[in-house]
């Protein structure tokens, strides 16, 4: 359990300070009365605040305001060049890093393959490499770089900096934050489930942006969930709530990474199709079943292709269904490879989707697809550690802000 520091003057300074400097951040350009609104703050408190952040180079005045008449006030924005970041995102074979602004727009990005169940110790040295490089092509230095961002399959303890376990990648209990800084050793360094960190982006940028309740569903070579809960990531415990995709399914069913039998998992993403494809292996199932190719085949007439996107879908649709069921949430936003292809399995998705209790009494659940493209995985980890270094440091182990 985290301490929380003792009151002081000073403690409320800085909550005040990160309370405002986010106001600006999220709802940019804001004009100085409505910040005062929002945060019920005396005019002389505020115009020191403001007057501290500018100094520092956070904020800046933008245009006017529309008036109703006298005078126009000024607007303020949030210094998105104050500094950089570094969002990484650890897939199975390879890793995709990004340079990007204080706002997570990404300035540049590259890809690097490395081998199956490559060890942690080989990665870290990689996104060391990868993380240099852009520095050096964009003619920065680390003094502008602020906080490193990295998203990854698997159980996340993200106040310990470290992967738990992951069976995507073949890795447990792996302290990657601290085998980061040991490359990076004044920087700040963040890490959580790739889920949790594409959720970041759909609340600020996303289909999020304007509920408070509500789940991200990612399908594609996996199947996860983050639970957004008063516009706030539930974690549970240690990091482990949205393991979606390793509830029980089928009973004895298909084999999982995870070592369990039946996981939803094996039935409502990529897994599905290498599953069915050793079940019945004959000449009319696909030998490459990666949601691309068995996408492809199905919009090229393969009716087995076509049937096996149908069934996925059906899959799916239950699992949304349990969802709706358990947590009732304002919006269920689904993510993930699997939204290019949606048009294969969309139809039978929703009508078991949409087939649940509070339907039944006219309580609807808006199931819809992300708008948001594949780089707004690098946007989540970025979000990651931004958000982490402007948060309100109300914990002992929080004083990292700038």
């Amino acid at each position: 359990m985290r301490a929380i520091r003792s009151g002081s003057k000073e403690l409320i300074k800085e909550i005040n300070r990160f309370k405002v400097l986010n106001i600006i951040r999220r709802q940019q350009p804001i004009s100085r009365s409505e910040i005062a609104r929002q945060c019920e703050l005396g005019i002389s408190t505020l115009s020191y605040i403001m007057d501290e952040l500018k100094s520092q180079d956070l904020i800046y005045e933008v245009g006017e305001a529309t008036s109703t008449g006298g005078r126009k006030a000024k607007l303020l924005k949030f210094n998105e060049t104050h500094g950089y970041v570094i969002s990484v995102k650890i897939e199975e074979e390879q890793i995709l890093t990004a340079l990007t602004n204080m706002n997570g727009d990404i300035i540049l990005k590259t890809y690097a393959p490395f081998e199956k169940e490559a060890s942690a110790e080989t990665i870290v040295s990689l996104i060391e490499s990868e993380a240099k490089q852009i520095l050096s092509e964009k003619k920065q230095d680390l003094t502008r770089l602020l906080g490193i961002g990295v998203l990854s399959s698997g159980l996340v303890n993200r106040h310990e900096g470290r992967i738990i376990r992951s069976s995507m990648l073949g890795w447990e209990d792996v302290p990657i934050t601290e085998m980061i800084k040991g490359s990076f050793p004044d920087i700040p360094v963040f890490v959580d489930n790739n889920i949790n960190g594409y959720t970041l982006a759909e609340l600020e940028k996303g289909a999020g942006k304007q509920n408070n309740d509500f789940l991200v569903v990612s399908i594609g070579a996996g199947l996860g969930l983050s639970v957004v809960i008063d516009r706030k990531i539930y974690y549970g415990s240690v990091g482990g709530a949205g393991e979606f995709g390793h509830t029980t399914h089928v009973i004895d069913g298909y084999s999982c990474h995870c070592g369990q039998r039946g996981c939803l998992e094996m039935y409502a993403s990529e897994f599905y199709f290498e599953n069915k494809y050793r079940e019945q292996s004959h000449e009319s199932l696909l030998a490459d079943h990666h949601f691309s190719e068995v996408a492809k085949a199905a919009e090229g007439n393969d009716l087995t292709a076509a049937s096996l996107m149908k069934e996925m879908g059906t899959h799916l649709g239950y699992g949304l269904r349990n969802l709706i069921n358990t947590l009732n949430p304002d919006k269920i936003i689904v993510v993930g490879e699997g939204v290019k292809y949606r048009h294969l399995f969309e139809e039978e998705m929703l009508a078991i989707a949409r087939d649940n209790f509070f339907e039944k009494v006219e309580i609807q659940t808006a199931i819809v697809f992300s708008h948001l493209n594949d780089d707004s995985w690098f946007t989540g980890g970025a979000l990651l550690a931004i958000n982490q270094l402007f948060q309100e440091p109300i914990y002992e182990q929080m004083k990292v802000g700038v």
